[in-house]
């Protein structure tokens, strides 16, 4: 990291001078902290008023993309340390920027994990009102977490499951779409489509690598129709090993199936592979469990000709 000892005021900058000891006290309290004494203070002045000025600038920060710093300084912030008796300032990326970078990087697996147009039409105003109304506590939990939800803070996903036509895909998309509104990176994925992706990549001898990392490490990834993709052992080694990171990281993931979670995976009463007991036992710890039923609303104004 680069270190600056010394920051010369610029032609807008006022005067250090107009300044005394006590306001840098006041203004920075880790200098009481580090117990550094009056002399260091003053004569550090110019560095400590152009990181209060770097750090105010930072704190009316609407995102990366409107970024007000000049110059090669945007994207980054000053962080300010004592060295060795004097007073250093280390410049490192701030986390706009890096969330910025992350939403244009995960970006590019939209379309090769099966995210379609019509995904952003699904949105929390128009889950149909039946079944807001049949399961109050879901939605309330999924609003919620949509609204609140800060980038690396722990939390658990949801596995929602029930039959076809239900809502399960609305509201997860629902969840999704707010978050990205917000400018949470997140990823959502067609467990059908990932995986045939994943073939073509390895086909065309592709960089199979980053795609895995990207649903490894999405701050939030929600996977749409788990477990009905045409099971073998390269798709549950894959899904193992994207699923086996999120939960040791404690990245949230959004799940929704067709299948209860303890019927994953299994032909006959009997596990496709040894790794989906393991597979199965860390997605019901990393989930919370909601079941949603009822008719199949895309039946519900079909159309025939006889």
């Amino acid at each position: 990291m680069q270190h600056i000892k010394s920051v010369l005021p610029s032609a807008h900058m006022p005067d250090a001078s107009a300044w005394d000891v006590t306001y840098f006290r006041r203004e920075i309290p880790e200098l009481n902290t580090w117990r550094v004494d009056d002399n260091a203070i003053w004569r550090h002045r110019h560095l400590l008023l152009e990181y209060i000025r770097q750090r105010d600038v930072c704190a009316g920060c609407r995102g990366f993309e409107v970024c007000p710093k000049e110059g090669d300084m945007q994207g980054f912030v000053q962080v300010l340390e004592p060295y060795g008796g004097q007073l250093t300032v280390r410049v490192r990326r701030c986390q706009p920027f890096r969330e910025y970078h992350l939403r244009l990087r995960l970006q590019r697996y939209v379309v090769e994990a099966g995210g379609l147009p019509q995904d952003t039409s699904f949105r929390f105003e128009n889950f149909p009102r039946e079944q807001r109304q049949k399961y109050p506590r879901l939605v309330r939990f999924a609003e919620q977490f949509a609204e609140t939800y800060e980038m690396g803070k722990p939390s658990p996903g949801v596995y929602i499951f029930g039959p076809p036509g239900v809502g399960k895909t609305h509201l997860m998309l629902a969840v999704l779409n707010r978050l990205q509104e917000r400018g949470i990176p997140c990823l959502f994925v067609r467990s059908d489509s990932i995986f045939d992706r994943m073939r073509q990549i390895i086909a065309d001898n592709g960089d199979l690598e980053s795609l895995l990392h990207a649903l490894s490490t999405a701050p939030v990834l929600g996977i749409d129709e788990f477990a009905q993709e045409r099971a073998n052992e390269f798709t549950l080694e894959k899904l193992f090993r994207i699923v086996n990171h999120r939960f040791h990281a404690k990245l949230p993931t959004w799940f929704t199936s067709n299948y209860a979670p303890p019927d994953i995976y299994r032909r006959n009463g009997e596990d496709l592979l040894d790794s989906v007991g393991p597979l199965r036992s860390r997605i019901m710890q990393m989930s919370k469990l909601a079941k949603m039923d009822g008719p199949d609303a895309r039946q519900r104004n079909l159309q025939s000709l006889t």
